[in-house]
Protein backbone atom coordinates (compact mmCIF):
# COMPACT_ATOMS: atom_id res chain seq x y z
CA UNK A 1 0.00 0.00 0.00
CA UNK A 2 2.75 2.30 0.81
CA UNK A 3 3.80 2.72 -3.29
CA UNK A 4 0.72 3.56 -4.57
CA UNK A 5 0.15 5.86 -1.58
CA UNK A 6 3.48 7.66 -2.47
CA UNK A 7 2.31 7.42 -6.14
CA UNK A 8 -1.37 9.11 -5.96
CA UNK A 9 0.79 11.87 -3.12
CA UNK A 10 3.13 12.37 -6.00
CA UNK A 11 0.21 12.78 -8.76
CA UNK A 12 -1.80 15.23 -7.06
CA UNK A 13 0.62 17.50 -6.15
CA UNK A 14 2.40 17.20 -9.99
CA UNK A 15 -1.17 16.67 -11.96
CA UNK A 16 0.83 18.00 -15.24
CA UNK A 17 3.81 15.76 -15.04
CA UNK A 18 1.26 12.66 -14.34
CA UNK A 19 -0.52 13.72 -17.21
CA UNK A 20 2.56 13.77 -19.72
CA UNK A 21 3.03 10.20 -17.82
CA UNK A 22 -0.67 9.18 -18.75
CA UNK A 23 -0.29 10.62 -22.61
CA UNK A 24 3.35 8.36 -23.06
CA UNK A 25 2.07 5.17 -21.90
CA UNK A 26 -1.19 5.40 -23.86
CA UNK A 27 1.40 6.27 -26.95
CA UNK A 28 3.86 3.55 -26.16
CA UNK A 29 0.99 1.05 -25.76
CA UNK A 30 -0.51 1.66 -29.02
CA UNK A 31 2.86 1.66 -30.63
CA UNK A 32 3.41 -2.08 -29.35
CA UNK A 33 -0.03 -3.19 -30.17
CA UNK A 34 -1.51 -0.84 -32.79
CA UNK A 35 -4.11 -3.33 -33.45
CA UNK A 36 -5.48 -6.24 -35.40
CA UNK A 37 -8.19 -6.72 -38.32
CA UNK A 38 -8.54 -10.43 -37.60
CA UNK A 39 -7.91 -12.71 -34.69
CA UNK A 40 -3.78 -13.17 -34.46
CA UNK A 41 -3.33 -10.76 -38.21
CA UNK A 42 -1.29 -8.07 -36.90
CA UNK A 43 -1.30 -4.70 -38.89
CA UNK A 44 1.43 -2.48 -39.54
CA UNK A 45 1.95 0.83 -38.43
CA UNK A 46 0.96 4.30 -40.89
CA UNK A 47 2.06 7.23 -40.59
CA UNK A 48 -1.75 8.67 -40.44
CA UNK A 49 -2.17 6.09 -37.59
CA UNK A 50 0.83 7.22 -35.41
CA UNK A 51 -0.48 10.68 -36.14
CA UNK A 52 -4.09 9.96 -34.92
CA UNK A 53 -2.36 8.23 -31.73
CA UNK A 54 -0.05 10.95 -31.01
CA UNK A 55 -3.09 13.87 -31.23
CA UNK A 56 -5.17 11.55 -28.90
CA UNK A 57 -2.77 10.80 -26.35
CA UNK A 58 -1.10 14.34 -26.07
CA UNK A 59 -4.24 15.69 -25.97
CA UNK A 60 -4.64 14.39 -22.38
CA UNK A 61 -2.46 16.90 -21.32
CA UNK A 62 -4.64 19.53 -21.11
CA UNK A 63 -7.80 17.14 -19.87
CA UNK A 64 -8.27 19.08 -16.55
CA UNK A 65 -7.86 22.62 -18.33
CA UNK A 66 -10.74 21.52 -21.18
CA UNK A 67 -12.36 18.14 -20.61
CA UNK A 68 -15.21 18.95 -23.07
CA UNK A 69 -12.30 20.05 -25.59
CA UNK A 70 -9.93 16.79 -24.94
CA UNK A 71 -13.08 14.44 -25.59
CA UNK A 72 -14.17 15.75 -28.76
CA UNK A 73 -10.23 15.64 -30.33
CA UNK A 74 -9.98 12.10 -28.64
CA UNK A 75 -13.47 11.28 -30.33
CA UNK A 76 -12.38 12.67 -33.31
CA UNK A 77 -8.82 10.61 -33.41
CA UNK A 78 -10.59 7.65 -32.18
CA UNK A 79 -12.96 7.79 -34.87
CA UNK A 80 -10.65 9.11 -37.81
CA UNK A 81 -8.33 6.09 -36.54
CA UNK A 82 -11.25 3.44 -36.79
CA UNK A 83 -12.08 4.44 -40.38
CA UNK A 84 -8.88 4.61 -42.17
CA UNK A 85 -7.25 1.69 -40.46
CA UNK A 86 -10.62 -0.19 -39.97
CA UNK A 87 -9.31 -2.14 -36.85
CA UNK A 88 -9.85 -2.31 -33.33
CA UNK A 89 -7.26 -0.47 -31.49
CA UNK A 90 -5.83 0.51 -28.00
CA UNK A 91 -6.15 4.39 -28.91
CA UNK A 92 -9.63 3.94 -26.99
CA UNK A 93 -7.54 4.34 -23.73
CA UNK A 94 -7.23 7.96 -24.80
CA UNK A 95 -11.01 8.45 -25.28
CA UNK A 96 -11.62 6.30 -21.65
CA UNK A 97 -9.23 9.04 -20.03
CA UNK A 98 -11.04 12.26 -21.49
CA UNK A 99 -14.63 10.76 -20.67
CA UNK A 100 -13.08 10.03 -16.95
CA UNK A 101 -11.98 13.67 -16.97
CA UNK A 102 -15.43 14.80 -17.66
CA UNK A 103 -17.30 12.95 -15.18
CA UNK A 104 -14.96 14.06 -12.76
CA UNK A 105 -15.75 17.58 -13.41
CA UNK A 106 -18.80 18.46 -14.80
CA UNK A 107 -22.70 18.68 -13.67
CA UNK A 108 -24.75 15.62 -14.53
CA UNK A 109 -26.61 16.51 -17.55
CA UNK A 110 -23.33 17.25 -19.02
CA UNK A 111 -21.82 14.02 -17.97
CA UNK A 112 -24.55 12.14 -19.38
CA UNK A 113 -24.93 13.61 -22.88
CA UNK A 114 -21.69 13.35 -23.17
CA UNK A 115 -21.23 9.69 -22.30
CA UNK A 116 -24.24 8.55 -24.36
CA UNK A 117 -22.56 10.69 -27.63
CA UNK A 118 -19.35 8.87 -27.16
CA UNK A 119 -20.62 5.53 -26.63
CA UNK A 120 -23.28 5.60 -29.32
CA UNK A 121 -20.36 7.41 -31.99
CA UNK A 122 -17.60 4.37 -30.70
CA UNK A 123 -20.24 1.69 -31.50
CA UNK A 124 -21.42 2.81 -34.35
CA UNK A 125 -17.91 3.51 -36.14
CA UNK A 126 -16.63 0.36 -34.94
CA UNK A 127 -19.62 -1.57 -36.77
CA UNK A 128 -19.17 0.60 -39.97
CA UNK A 129 -15.74 0.36 -40.59
CA UNK A 130 -14.34 -2.72 -38.90
CA UNK A 131 -15.19 -6.60 -38.66
CA UNK A 132 -17.84 -7.49 -36.48
CA UNK A 133 -21.25 -7.39 -35.98
CA UNK A 134 -23.07 -5.30 -33.55
CA UNK A 135 -23.12 -7.44 -30.82
CA UNK A 136 -19.33 -8.15 -31.42
CA UNK A 137 -18.67 -4.17 -31.68
CA UNK A 138 -20.67 -2.98 -28.65
CA UNK A 139 -17.59 -4.01 -26.64
CA UNK A 140 -15.47 -1.28 -27.60
CA UNK A 141 -18.44 1.03 -25.73
CA UNK A 142 -17.31 -1.04 -22.64
CA UNK A 143 -13.65 0.57 -22.10
CA UNK A 144 -15.63 3.88 -21.96
CA UNK A 145 -18.28 3.00 -19.89
CA UNK A 146 -15.03 1.66 -17.46
CA UNK A 147 -13.75 5.15 -17.80
CA UNK A 148 -16.79 6.68 -16.71
CA UNK A 149 -17.39 4.47 -14.12
CA UNK A 150 -14.17 4.78 -12.60
CA UNK A 151 -14.63 8.92 -13.04
CA UNK A 152 -18.07 8.28 -10.84
CA UNK A 153 -16.59 6.61 -8.20
CA UNK A 154 -14.19 8.86 -7.89
CA UNK A 155 -16.40 11.60 -8.20
CA UNK A 156 -18.58 10.44 -5.20
CA UNK A 157 -15.15 9.65 -2.88
CA UNK A 158 -13.91 13.03 -3.24
CA UNK A 159 -17.72 14.30 -2.44
CA UNK A 160 -18.02 12.35 0.60
CA UNK A 161 -14.45 13.64 1.60
CA UNK A 162 -15.47 16.85 1.11
CA UNK A 163 -18.20 16.54 3.04
CA UNK A 164 -16.32 14.71 5.73
CA UNK A 165 -14.21 17.47 6.26
CA UNK A 166 -16.98 20.11 6.06
CA UNK A 167 -18.45 18.19 9.00
CA UNK A 168 -15.29 18.58 10.60
CA UNK A 169 -14.61 22.39 10.25
CA UNK A 170 -18.24 22.99 12.11
CA UNK A 171 -17.93 20.64 14.51
CA UNK A 172 -14.36 22.56 15.36
CA UNK A 173 -16.15 26.09 14.74
CA UNK A 174 -18.68 25.07 16.68
CA UNK A 175 -16.43 23.57 19.44
CA UNK A 176 -14.84 27.02 19.32
CA UNK A 177 -18.13 29.40 19.68
CA UNK A 178 -19.09 26.80 22.37
CA UNK A 179 -15.76 27.64 24.29
CA UNK A 180 -16.20 31.53 23.14
CA UNK A 181 -19.60 31.60 24.58
CA UNK A 182 -18.73 29.72 27.57
CA UNK A 183 -16.34 32.35 28.37
CA UNK A 184 -18.41 35.15 27.55
CA UNK A 185 -21.11 33.46 30.18
CA UNK A 186 -18.42 33.16 32.75
CA UNK A 187 -17.11 36.41 32.71
CA UNK A 188 -20.72 38.13 32.99
CA UNK A 189 -21.20 35.51 36.30
CA UNK A 190 -17.95 36.93 37.87
CA UNK A 191 -19.05 40.57 36.63
CA UNK A 192 -22.26 40.06 38.73
CA UNK A 193 -20.58 38.46 41.48
CA UNK A 194 -18.32 41.28 41.45
CA UNK A 195 -20.64 43.95 41.67
CA UNK A 196 -22.82 41.72 44.60
CA UNK A 197 -19.85 41.16 46.91
CA UNK A 198 -18.68 44.42 46.79
CA UNK A 199 -21.26 47.16 45.66
CA UNK A 200 -23.46 47.25 48.43
CA UNK A 201 -20.17 47.20 51.13
CA UNK A 202 -18.99 50.25 49.34
CA UNK A 203 -22.27 52.04 49.19
CA UNK A 204 -22.73 51.24 52.78
CA UNK A 205 -19.08 52.59 53.44
CA UNK A 206 -19.45 55.43 51.51
CA UNK A 207 -22.89 56.46 53.72
CA UNK A 208 -21.46 55.96 56.71
CA UNK A 209 -17.95 57.64 55.56
CA UNK A 210 -20.19 60.54 55.17
CA UNK A 211 -22.34 60.54 58.35
CA UNK A 212 -19.04 60.38 60.01
CA UNK A 213 -17.67 63.24 58.57
CA UNK A 214 -21.12 65.04 58.96
CA UNK A 215 -20.95 64.34 63.09
CA UNK A 216 -17.05 64.32 63.74
CA UNK A 217 -17.48 67.73 64.98
CA UNK A 218 -20.83 67.69 67.30
CA UNK A 219 -21.57 64.23 67.60
CA UNK A 220 -17.99 62.48 68.28
CA UNK A 221 -19.52 58.85 69.37
CA UNK A 222 -21.89 58.67 66.74
CA UNK A 223 -19.08 59.45 64.31
CA UNK A 224 -16.88 56.99 65.71
CA UNK A 225 -19.55 54.30 65.20
CA UNK A 226 -19.73 55.16 61.87
CA UNK A 227 -16.48 54.63 60.98
CA UNK A 228 -16.54 51.51 63.12
CA UNK A 229 -18.64 49.88 60.82
CA UNK A 230 -16.91 51.82 58.08
CA UNK A 231 -13.90 49.54 58.97
CA UNK A 232 -15.73 46.23 59.19
CA UNK A 233 -17.36 47.02 55.75
CA UNK A 234 -13.93 46.84 54.43
CA UNK A 235 -12.61 43.46 56.03
CA UNK A 236 -15.64 42.39 54.90
CA UNK A 237 -14.69 43.25 51.10
CA UNK A 238 -11.18 42.30 51.62
CA UNK A 239 -11.73 38.70 52.81
CA UNK A 240 -14.67 38.10 49.68
CA UNK A 241 -12.58 39.56 47.88
CA UNK A 242 -9.85 37.37 48.71
CA UNK A 243 -12.19 34.30 47.80
CA UNK A 244 -13.36 35.14 44.68
CA UNK A 245 -10.04 36.47 43.77
CA UNK A 246 -8.63 32.76 44.65
CA UNK A 247 -10.99 30.92 42.72
CA UNK A 248 -9.54 33.28 39.55
CA UNK A 249 -6.16 32.20 40.13
CA UNK A 250 -7.05 28.64 40.86
CA UNK A 251 -5.07 25.57 39.05
CA UNK A 252 -6.09 22.19 39.22
CA UNK A 253 -7.85 21.22 42.17
CA UNK A 254 -5.94 23.15 44.99
CA UNK A 255 -8.67 23.80 47.84
CA UNK A 256 -9.50 27.34 48.59
CA UNK A 257 -11.45 29.07 51.63
CA UNK A 258 -14.76 29.41 51.14
CA UNK A 259 -17.90 30.70 52.24
CA UNK A 260 -21.16 29.63 52.48
CA UNK A 261 -23.63 30.82 49.60
CA UNK A 262 -26.05 33.53 50.74
CA UNK A 263 -29.67 32.29 51.69
CA UNK A 264 -32.47 33.61 53.23
CA UNK A 265 -31.54 32.61 56.09
CA UNK A 266 -28.77 35.37 56.21
CA UNK A 267 -31.60 38.71 56.19
CA UNK A 268 -31.58 39.14 58.96
CA UNK A 269 -27.91 40.34 59.41
CA UNK A 270 -28.52 41.64 55.76
CA UNK A 271 -31.42 43.94 56.62
CA UNK A 272 -29.29 45.14 60.04
CA UNK A 273 -26.00 46.29 57.97
CA UNK A 274 -28.70 48.45 55.80
CA UNK A 275 -30.47 49.96 59.10
CA UNK A 276 -27.02 50.80 60.13
CA UNK A 277 -26.46 53.12 57.17
CA UNK A 278 -29.93 55.12 57.97
CA UNK A 279 -32.67 52.76 56.64
CA UNK A 280 -35.87 51.74 58.27
CA UNK A 281 -36.64 48.52 57.04
CA UNK A 282 -40.38 47.27 57.78
CA UNK A 283 -39.80 43.39 56.94
CA UNK A 284 -40.76 39.94 57.90
CA UNK A 285 -39.19 36.74 56.73
CA UNK A 286 -40.95 34.77 53.70
CA UNK A 287 -43.38 31.80 55.25
CA UNK A 288 -42.16 29.44 53.07
CA UNK A 289 -40.26 25.72 53.06
CA UNK A 290 -37.23 25.05 52.03
CA UNK A 291 -35.74 26.47 48.33
CA UNK A 292 -33.97 25.28 45.84
CA UNK A 293 -30.78 27.01 45.98
CA UNK A 294 -30.66 28.44 42.80
CA UNK A 295 -33.75 30.54 44.17
CA UNK A 296 -32.36 31.17 47.43
CA UNK A 297 -29.08 32.72 46.08
CA UNK A 298 -31.32 34.71 43.50
CA UNK A 299 -33.65 35.81 45.94
CA UNK A 300 -30.88 37.50 48.57
CA UNK A 301 -28.88 39.19 45.46
CA UNK A 302 -32.75 40.46 44.45
CA UNK A 303 -33.31 42.01 48.28
CA UNK A 304 -29.54 43.10 48.40
CA UNK A 305 -29.71 45.08 45.15
CA UNK A 306 -33.06 46.80 46.10
CA UNK A 307 -31.81 47.82 49.59
CA UNK A 308 -28.37 49.22 48.15
CA UNK A 309 -30.43 51.35 45.32
CA UNK A 310 -31.89 52.55 47.92
CA UNK A 311 -29.23 53.55 50.60
CA UNK A 312 -27.78 55.44 46.94
CA UNK A 313 -30.49 57.17 45.79
CA UNK A 314 -32.73 57.80 48.96
CA UNK A 315 -30.97 57.22 51.90
CA UNK A 316 -33.22 57.62 55.38
CA UNK A 317 -36.01 56.22 53.60
CA UNK A 318 -38.74 53.89 55.13
CA UNK A 319 -38.65 50.85 53.01
CA UNK A 320 -41.17 47.99 52.72
CA UNK A 321 -39.82 44.02 52.51
CA UNK A 322 -43.20 42.16 51.47
CA UNK A 323 -42.42 38.25 50.46
CA UNK A 324 -45.03 36.40 48.85
CA UNK A 325 -45.45 32.60 48.83
CA UNK A 326 -47.36 31.15 46.29
CA UNK A 327 -47.58 27.97 44.89
CA UNK A 328 -44.95 27.91 42.42
CA UNK A 329 -43.46 31.40 43.07
CA UNK A 330 -42.08 33.38 45.49
CA UNK A 331 -42.76 37.06 45.36
CA UNK A 332 -40.00 39.45 46.50
CA UNK A 333 -41.40 43.24 46.88
CA UNK A 334 -39.34 46.46 47.98
CA UNK A 335 -40.60 49.98 47.80
CA UNK A 336 -39.34 53.10 49.34
CA UNK A 337 -40.98 56.41 50.00
CA UNK A 338 -38.09 58.58 48.83
CA UNK A 339 -36.27 59.43 51.66
CA UNK A 340 -36.19 62.90 53.78
CA UNK A 341 -33.99 65.80 53.45
CA UNK A 342 -32.33 67.39 55.68
CA UNK A 343 -30.63 63.81 56.98
CA UNK A 344 -27.25 63.25 57.67
CA UNK A 345 -27.56 60.33 55.42
CA UNK A 346 -28.90 62.34 52.23
CA UNK A 347 -26.19 64.47 52.37
CA UNK A 348 -23.68 61.66 52.60
CA UNK A 349 -24.94 60.11 50.19
CA UNK A 350 -25.00 63.14 47.69
CA UNK A 351 -22.37 62.75 44.84
CA UNK A 352 -22.15 60.95 41.41
CA UNK A 353 -24.56 58.01 40.47
CA UNK A 354 -23.30 54.22 38.86
CA UNK A 355 -23.56 53.46 35.47
CA UNK A 356 -26.86 51.55 35.81
CA UNK A 357 -25.17 48.19 35.76
CA UNK A 358 -27.10 47.10 39.40
CA UNK A 359 -30.84 46.59 38.09
CA UNK A 360 -29.25 44.84 34.83
CA UNK A 361 -27.27 42.59 36.17
CA UNK A 362 -30.57 41.81 38.65
CA UNK A 363 -32.61 41.20 35.52
CA UNK A 364 -30.16 38.82 34.01
CA UNK A 365 -30.34 37.13 37.50
CA UNK A 366 -33.97 36.81 37.43
CA UNK A 367 -34.65 35.58 33.84
CA UNK A 368 -31.91 33.13 34.30
CA UNK A 369 -34.22 31.09 36.41
CA UNK A 370 -37.15 31.83 34.45
CA UNK A 371 -38.58 34.69 36.59
CA UNK A 372 -39.56 38.21 36.26
CA UNK A 373 -38.59 41.25 37.60
CA UNK A 374 -40.42 44.79 37.19
CA UNK A 375 -38.69 48.50 38.73
CA UNK A 376 -40.30 51.91 38.24
CA UNK A 377 -40.72 54.85 40.30
CA UNK A 378 -44.62 54.96 42.59
CA UNK A 379 -46.73 58.21 41.83
CA UNK A 380 -46.19 59.56 45.17
CA UNK A 381 -42.68 59.26 45.29
CA UNK A 382 -40.35 56.49 46.21
CA UNK A 383 -39.38 53.47 44.16
CA UNK A 384 -40.60 49.52 43.78
CA UNK A 385 -38.84 46.40 42.74
CA UNK A 386 -40.80 43.82 42.36
CA UNK A 387 -39.58 40.36 41.01
CA UNK A 388 -41.52 37.01 40.90
CA UNK A 389 -39.06 33.56 41.41
CA UNK A 390 -40.46 30.23 40.34
CA UNK A 391 -40.19 27.22 42.44
CA UNK A 392 -40.96 24.43 39.94
CA UNK A 393 -39.05 21.55 40.98
CA UNK A 394 -38.38 18.53 39.03
CA UNK A 395 -35.53 16.17 37.66
CA UNK A 396 -32.51 18.49 38.25
CA UNK A 397 -30.44 15.88 36.90
CA UNK A 398 -26.82 17.00 37.13
CA UNK A 399 -27.72 20.44 36.92
CA UNK A 400 -27.69 22.05 40.13
CA UNK A 401 -29.99 24.85 39.15
CA UNK A 402 -31.99 23.39 37.14
CA UNK A 403 -35.04 22.68 40.21
CA UNK A 404 -36.79 26.30 40.56
CA UNK A 405 -36.56 27.19 37.18
CA UNK A 406 -39.25 27.20 34.26
CA UNK A 407 -39.01 24.70 31.71
CA UNK A 408 -38.43 28.00 28.58
CA UNK A 409 -35.23 29.31 30.82
CA UNK A 410 -32.04 29.03 29.59
CA UNK A 411 -29.55 28.06 31.93
CA UNK A 412 -26.35 28.46 30.22
CA UNK A 413 -27.28 32.03 28.59
CA UNK A 414 -28.19 34.93 30.37
CA UNK A 415 -30.68 36.79 27.79
CA UNK A 416 -29.89 40.46 27.28
CA UNK A 417 -31.62 42.84 29.66
CA UNK A 418 -33.48 45.72 28.09
CA UNK A 419 -33.84 48.88 29.15
CA UNK A 420 -35.31 49.18 33.06
CA UNK A 421 -36.44 52.51 34.44
CA UNK A 422 -35.02 54.10 37.16
CA UNK A 423 -35.52 56.91 39.72
CA UNK A 424 -34.09 59.97 38.44
CA UNK A 425 -30.60 60.41 38.70
CA UNK A 426 -29.62 56.82 37.62
CA UNK A 427 -29.19 53.57 39.68
CA UNK A 428 -26.26 51.79 40.69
Amino acid sequence: MGAPRRWYAGYSVHPVAADVALALVILAINLIQPGDRHSGEQIDLTVTGVLLVAIAAGSLVFRRRAPLVVLAITMLAVTGYAITEQVKSPIGLALAAAIYTVVIQKDRLTRLVALVSVAVITVTVATLFTDGNLLANISVAVLVLFGAAIGEAVRNRRAYQAEFEARIRRAEQSREEEAERRVIDERLRIAHELHDVIAHHIALMNVQAGVASHLLREQPDEADRALALVREGGRTVLRELTVLLGVLRRSGDGSLPTAPTPSLQELGALIESFTAAGLVVDWQPPASGPLPDVIELTAYRVLQESLTNVVKHAPGSVVQVRFEAQRGSLTIETTDDGGHPGTPYRSAAAGPVGAGHGLLGMRERVTAVGGDVTVGPLPHGGFRVRAVLPLETGDTGDDPGAAGRRPDADPQRVPGAGELSARSGGHC
